[in-house]
């Protein structure tokens, strides 16, 4: 009972903008959770590229993508399919793409007990959204599609 109190609590909390953007990153979840069964990561990431505006100042698109993070993650946690924090990446990076905040995609893989783990993360300005600051010490960042591309083979 308490934990639905405090969801009604949560839920009064929500500007107009905030429940438009829950329920965008709720379709984009839906989409992007269907298209990575359907097609390659790089494919998708390609599609959430940052337009070519202007962004806005650093410390406001840090707390606008920390914001937009959050309600991504209420999303995620709000639908029928379970998300993976893949499917929670490609949606913050192309809401916030869709806000002129240049933001990166970063996976990176440990090895605990002989057990891999895998982790996607969203950055902006090189600082992880929604993470601890040592996110890319605890877990080895694999390097990005763009850096391979363009990387020299004899």
């Amino acid at each position: 009972m308490d934990s639905l109190k405090h969801k009604a609590q949560l839920a009064q909390k929500f500007s107009l903008l905030d429940w438009l953007t829950l329920i965008e990153a709720w379709w984009r979840l839906f989409f992007f959770h269907f298209a990575l069964l359907a097609t390659s990561f790089n494919r998708l990431k390609d599609s959430t590229r940052a337009r070519d505006q202007p962004a806005p100042n650093e410390s406001s698109a840090l707390s606008h993508a920390e914001n937009i993070h959050r309600l991504v993650g209420y999303a995620a946690r709000l639908h029928l399919i379970p998300m993976t924090c893949l499917d929670r990446a490609l949606t913050l990076q192309k809401m916030l793409s869709d806000r002129n905040i240049p933001a990166q995609i970063k996976i990176g893989a440990q090895k605990i007990q002989g057990a891999m783990y895998a982790h996607a993360w969203v950055e902006v300005n090189a600082k992880p959204i929604g993470e601890t600051d040592d996110i890319a010490e605890r877990f080895n960042v694999l390097e990005s599609a763009e850096k391979i591309h363009n990387r020299k083979f004899i």
